[in-house]
C-alpha cells in the first residue's frame, strides 16, 4: 500500500517504541500525528515539527473530537500502562488504560474509514507456553499486564469480525535500545556498567528473545506497507526468532563496558521464572518480507553509545535504576 498521502496517528508516540516509530515515519516524510498523555518524554522525538497532542484516552469526549477532526488512515496504537510485576495492586490501572483506553480509541474510530489499526500487545501474552511462541497458540497470561493485553487483543479481534474493521495485533518481544528509561535488564546493566555499580544476577542460563528497537519500528512500517496482505490475519510476532542466554548478554556488555561488576550466580532464580522464551517470526516474514537487521552485538553497541552520549538525560532518570 502506498503511504505517501496517508495520515498516520501514533498513540504513545513519545514512549520508548512509539518514539522510534514516529521518528521513522517522519524520516520517510509521512504525515505523522503523535498522541500522548503529557510532555515528559517529548525529548525522544528527533523532529521539532512533529504534531503532538496531549489527550488521555480515558477521556472519551476529547478523543472523539480529536479523531473526528483528524480522520487518520493508519493508526499505530502503542499507548499502555506497562508493568510486568505479578501484583494485584495494578489490575485497575491495567484494565483502565490497556483495555478501556483501547476500546475508547476504537469507538472514536467507528465512523472513520481507516485503512489499518495496529494494536500493540505483548510477548508476555504467551506466558509459559512451549517455545518458540507462535501466533496460533492459546494465550496464557501470567500477570495483570499480560492479562489486560490478552483482553485488548480479544476485543480487537471481536470488533474486526463483527464490524469488519481492518485491525491487527502485534506482539513485540523483549525490545531494547537507546532512549529506554526502564528497569528492564539491558538498560539497567548498561547504566550499572557505565556508573561502575555492582549488580547481582542469577546464573543466567535462561534464554530470551531480545530485539533492537529500530527493527521493531521497521516491522510496524512493513505491516502498513503490506496492509492488503496482513489484514487477512489477526496477530503477528515481532522478534528475532532466536534465543540467547541471559549470561551471554551479560558477557557481551561486560566486555563492551569493561566492567567486572556483574555478579552472575549471586541470586536464585525467581519462582515460576520461564527457562526458555523466544518467538517464531515466520508469519511476519511471510506476509511482509521483513526480517531483523541488527544482531545482538550491533544493537547493544548502539544502545551503549546512546547511554554514553546522553549523560544529562541518564542523570535525570537515574532513580529508575538505583
Amino acid at each position: 500500500m502506498k503511504l505517501k498521502d496517508k495520515i498516520f496517528l501514533v498513540t504513545g508516540g513519545t514512549g520508548f517504541i512509539g518514539s522510534y516509530v514516529v521518528n521513522l515515519l517522519l524520516e520517510k516524510g509521512y504525515n505523522v500525528n503523535c498522541l500522548t498523555l503529557n510532555n515528559e518524554f517529548d525529548w525522544r522525538l528527533d523532529y521539532k515539527n512533529c504534531k503532538i497532542d496531549y489527550i488521555n484516552l480515558l477521556d472519551q469526549e476529547k478523543i472523539n473530537r480529536y479523531i473526528k477532526e483528524l480522520k487518520p488512515d493508519i493508526i499505530f496504537h502503542l499507548s499502555a500502562f506497562v508493568n510486568a510485576e505479578r501484583d494485584y495492586y495494578y489490575i485497575n490501572d491495567m484494565i483502565d488504560i490497556n483495555l478501556k483506553g483501547t476500546m475508547n480509541l476504537l469507538y472514536s474510530l467507528k465512523d472513520i474509514d481507516y485503512s489499518l489499526f495496529i494494536n500493540t500487545g505483548t510477548c508476555e501474552e504467551y506466558g509459559d507456553n512451549p517455545v518458540p511462541f507462535s501466533e496460533s497458540q492459546r494465550e496464557n497470561p501470567v500477570s495483570p499486564y499480560s492479562a489486560s493485553k490478552v483482553a485488548a487483543t480479544y476485543f480487537c479481534q471481536m470488533i474486526k469480525k463483527i464490524y469488519n474493521k481492518p485491525i491487527i495485533t502485534v506482539r513485540p518481544f523483549l525490545t531494547y535500545g537507546g532512549k529506554q528509561i526502564s528497569r528492564m535488564l539491558i538498560p539497567w546493566l548498561i547504566y550499572a556498567g557505565i556508573e561502575s555499580k555492582e549488580i547481582e544476577l542469577t546464573e543466567g542460563e535462561q534464554t530470551r528473545d531480545f530485539i533492537y528497537v529500530k527493527d521493531v519500528a521497521q516491522a510496524y512500517l512493513s505491516l502498513a506497507e503490506n496492509r492488503d496482505n496482513v489484514i487477512k490475519e489477526d496477530i503477528f510476532n515481532i522478534g528475532t526468532g532466536k534465543e540467547i542466554k541471559i549470561k551471554n548478554v551479560v558477557e557481551i556488555l561486560k566486555n563492551k563496558l569493561n566492567t567486572n561488576k556483574y555478579i552472575l550466580g549471586a541470586l536464585k532464580y525467581r519462582e515460576g521464572e520461564t527457562d526458555r522464551f523466544f518467538s517464531s517470526i515466520q508469519k511476519l516474514k511471510k506476509y511482509t518480507n521483513w526480517k531483523p537487521k541488527y544482531t545482538i552485538n550491533d544493537g547493544l553497541k548502539k544502545t551503549i553509545e546512546w547511554f554514553q552520549q546522553n549523560k544529562i538525560i541518564i542523570e535525570k532518570y537515574k532513580n529508575v535504576w538505583e
